[in-house]
């Protein structure tokens, strides 16, 4: 998206499976997975979209 571009969507819900943030790891939750997810969030958040997060327990 361009910088000077208006978001399409202003609030977002993100609804991320317990297994994407294992990363390589195959259990529990791989820290640098969710940095990049964290990083990702605030790139939205700074951009004026409200982001809700659900994790998946399945």
């Amino acid at each position: 998206m361009a910088t000077n571009a208006k978001p399409v969507y202003q609030r977002i819900l993100l609804k991320l499976s317990g297994e994407a943030l294992q990363g390589a790891e195959g259990f529990g939750i791989d820290a640098s997975v969710l940095d990049r997810m964290a990083q990702e969030i605030k790139e939205l958040v700074e951009l004026g979209i409200q982001v809700g997060v659900v994790i998946g327990g399945g």
